[in-house]
């Protein structure tokens, strides 16, 4: 029987656990970068794939609306590649006074001035106009027919009024849908109406085993895909896509721009290089490491972002999961109770009334409370919404795995409110899991996912 000794995140420190079974470590490290990205990024622009080069695209009068992710999206690409975009369309005659910039923020929280002009810079957010998308403003939007959902399709009115619409995304592992983030995701999730987004974060849709790692046969992926065609249809015109690839370092690794289709198969690949971990065999108990706080919130002390982050990586995996069905999952965490009276808090005393998560879609009451939407509105916090469509694909990794063990919770309650196990004592976690396991199961371990960089497992 194999031992190792690993440190987990915990509470803004580290706790130390023994395992005492055979593991297998995935990780990625950190791919070399280009060695000059504001000539690879200019370059991308003067040499778009599938389409003409923006000077043939667009002239002096033309309008250009720019539209670029939120908070939601780490990273500093944005204030870099707009720079650059906006001087290359200069360059082809477009005037200042004829750009709009849009913050495609969808159903997260919108960002502030400050944290807008950190984003794009001073500079940038001072001398252009700029838009903050509200997919609750039914005045901003343009209904253009249908999604593939069969229900109505509205999007923003500057994507679909505007001569030419470039849209800015950085290709990274995706949340709790698995695949790859990309500008056809952008498009359909965080520029559209609240009707619309909800479609595409429908139960059905989101729980869908096939939303895992492999971007090419997810199929919320592939409806992303399709509105992007039934968008440029009614503008008679393609978008613009412009997409960069970073490393686990924040490295640029590429930067493509033209055709969907072409800019997406292409950063993949790039995004492969970084992100794809190969498992050789699948085991029977996962460790995770969750810090206090990642990108997806404050996933140590929150039972709800915990379980987000703990879904993130369970299911960004190609061909099948890393751990066996009826397998466990190990973490350590605060998992205290969410306080106030936000949508966490909502949705944490709903998860303790409904025996499953699929419940939660007879509780749409919730989504529309007017405090909640006032608060999205304000940019005080995410959309209601965003509480539950984030919830859904949990129920996947609760349905598949015997248990979650949360070494240091301090919430029975809030464990109880994803699923999960509170442990206090190694020795409690060894007894539960060689119950369901056996004496020595293969372990898969992940200590640094959040830390080092995300990785799709590869089994």
């Amino acid at each position: 029987m194999g031992e190792s000794e690993m440190k987990l995140p915990y509470g803004g420190l580290t706790v130390k656990i023994r395992i005492p079974y055979p593991m297998f470590e995935v990780s990625v490290n950190p791919v070399e970068g280009v060695r000059d990205p504001e000539v690879v990024i200019r370059d991308c622009l003067r040499q778009p794939l599938g389409l003409d080069e923006l000077s043939g695209l667009v002239k002096k009068g033309s309008k250009v609306t720019i539209c670029f992710e939120g908070v939601h999206v780490p990273g500093g690409y944005r204030r870099h590649v707009l720079r650059i975009l906006l001087q290359e369309l200069q360059r082809a005659g477009v005037r200042k006074e004829d750009v709009t910039l849009v913050a495609a923020t969808g159903v997260y929280r919108k960002p502030s001035f400050k944290e807008l002009s950190r984003m794009i810079g001073a500079d940038v957010a001072g001398r252009h106009t700029l838009i903050i998308h509200d997919c609750e403003n039914q005045k901003t939007m343009v209904r253009i027919g249908e999604t593939p959902f069969g229900d109505p399709l509205e999007v923003n009115k500057w994507v679909v009024e505007s001569d030419l619409t470039i849209i800015l995304a950085k290709v990274i592992p995706w949340s709790f849908w698995g695949g790859y983030n990309s500008g056809s995701r952008v498009l359909s999730l965080d520029l559209t109406s609240i009707r619309t987004a909800e479609q595409y974060y429908d139960f059905d849709v989101v729980s869908n085993a096939a939303c895992n790692g492999d971007p090419y046969r997810n199929p919320l992926q592939r409806a992303c895909w399709k509105t992007v065609n039934i968008v440029e249809d009614e503008k008679g015109s393609p978008l613009f896509f412009v997409e960069i690839v970073s490393s686990i370092k924040g490295a640029l690794l590429a930067a493509k721009a033209g055709r969907q289709s072409e800019v997406e198969k292409t950063c993949w690949r790039e995004a492969d290089r970084q992100y794809l971990a190969r498992v050789r065999e699948r085991g029977g108990l996962l460790v995770l490491g969750v810090p206090e706080v990642t990108f997806l919130g404050e996933t140590g002390r929150d039972p709800i972002a915990l379980l987000h982050a703990l879904t993130y990586a369970f299911r960004n995996y190609r061909n099948k999961p890393s751990i066996l069905r009826d397998g466990i999952v190990l973490t350590a965490a605060e998992c205290s109770e969410p306080v106030g009276r936000g949508g966490a808090a909502e949705a944490f005393k709903m998860l303790l009334k409904v025996e499953s998560i699929e419940e939660l879609r007879k509780h749409h009451e919730l989504q529309r409370k007017p405090a909640l939407i006032k608060a999205y509105r304000e940019g005080e916090a995410s959309h209601p919404l965003y509480q539950f469509f984030t919830l859904y694909p949990a129920s996947f990794i609760l349905d598949y795995v015997d248990d979650i063990l949360i070494f240091g919770c301090k919430s029975h309650r809030a464990a109880k409110a994803i699923r999960g196990t509170p442990i206090q004592k190694e020795s409690e976690a060894f007894k539960i899991i060689e119950e369901q396991l056996g004496p020595d199961p293969l372990t898969i371990a992940s200590p640094d996912y959040f830390v080092k960089g995300p990785a799709i497992q590869a089994t």
